[in-house]
């Protein structure tokens, strides 16, 4: 019949002698709170006046094994713990009713009841305890938001943040001068990855490299690529020199973990396989071009040029093979911009990294 299942009271009029007979005999037994079929009327600071009609069961305060159910230990423990406010999701506004009561029968004032509005994925869902990425650890551990990107991106609607400005990245005092639980808004917030990065982005640019950024991204680097060239990943200069270049080339860093999972990582790295450049490019033509590049003692365009027109193809190819041998990727700053950021040295680590690569590919495939 479409009707919230419920607890039929059954056992509400057992007299003791029932009861005392059922405990003899072993039978399982939960406590419930005998609850008053009435309208309890409550403010909530942010959904204002409201009346709850109590039309269900009694519900359990003590289960089966003796634990105590959410509703009987949420009351004693802030009771106990002298909570004036209680904080918590718009999920369980109707479950004040309950507690009210509960407040009542301990002979106990009520707290002030603030029930915020919920993080969803859709309309109809909202995110869970089962989702990864519903808990700090997430955003902080495992994608390395810096903290202060999140508070924003959780400010942003709803906030009671007064005159919240959309494009500021504000700090954690001003959230504090500016806030006012009454501008708390009442809809629930549709979680936005867009949102989420730009926020992730302006403050990576805004935060400070040597304080906030250099020692955090070692760390991370250190234990996610301890195989990783030394001189790249445990010296703070170089760390330093690549935030410095994403900034100056305006390269979309949002969050840390980009540096170790896509393509920035090999700022960090040298490729380990010539598995894209391969899937582009003949293994041979790779090889000497690259190895034309070593043997020049200035790269400039005129250069590549002329090497494309030994080989026969068009220069902006002969791009595609640095870019893939530099950063394993087609996308990024343009090529002379990478010269200049790696330095010739490392930059003839690289090509000689992926000739080798090329090389030992070569012979496999021929022995095969």
């Amino acid at each position: 019949r479409h009707e919230v299942p419920k607890y039929d009271n059954h056992c509400r009029g057992l007299t003791d002698q029932e009861v005392r007979k059922k405990l003899e005999n072993g039978e399982n037994y939960a406590i419930r709170f005998k609850l008053e079929n009435k309208e309890i009327y409550f403010k909530d600071q942010i959904f204002g006046e409201i009346t709850l009609r109590i039309d269900e069961g009694d519900f359990i305060l003590m289960k089966t094994d003796s634990f105590p159910t959410y509703h009987l230990a949420n009351v004693v423990d802030d009771h106990h713990m002298q909570i004036s406010h209680v904080i918590r999701g718009s999920e369980w506004l109707t479950s004040v009713s309950k507690h009210i009561q509960l407040y009542q029968a301990f002979g106990w004032s009520s707290p002030v009841w603030i029930h915020l509005p919920l993080l969803v994925r859709s309309r109809n869902k909202k995110l869970s305890k089962r989702d990864k990425d519903a808990f700090v650890e997430f955003y902080d551990v495992d994608k390395g938001y810096l903290p202060i990107a999140v508070l924003n991106y959780l400010c942003r609607n709803g906030s009671g943040i007064e005159d919240f400005d959309v494009s500021k990245l504000y700090t954690l005092d001003e959230m504090i001068e500016k806030f006012n639980v009454n501008l708390i808004g009442k809809r629930n917030i549709m979680m936005d990855q867009l949102i989420l990065d730009a926020y992730g982005n302006k403050a990576i640019q805004n935060a400070d490299i040597d304080k906030q950024l250099v020692p955090e991204i070692m760390k991370r680097l250190q234990r996610i690529f301890p195989e990783a060239a030394a001189e790249l990943i445990s010296d703070p200069g170089y760390v330093r020199k690549v935030l410095d270049f994403f900034r100056r080339t305006d390269q979309k860093l949002c969050y840390l973990e980009q540096l170790t999972n896509s393509d920035f990582k090999y700022y960090f790295l040298r490729s380990t396989s010539p598995k894209k450049m391969l899937s582009e490019f003949d293994a041979q033509i790779a090889s000497s071009i690259l190895s034309g590049l070593m043997d020049c003692e200035e790269w400039n365009i005129d250069y590549i040029k002329s090497l494309a027109s030994t080989h026969g193809i068009k220069y902006v190819q002969i791009f595609r093979i640095i870019r893939l041998a530099l950063i394993d990727c087609q996308s990024g700053p343009p090529v002379m911009e990478l010269f200049e950021f790696f330095g010739k040295k490392e930059c003839l680590k690289r090509f000689l990294t992926m000739i080798e690569m090329l090389k030992e590919s070569k012979l496999s495939s021929s022995t095969i």
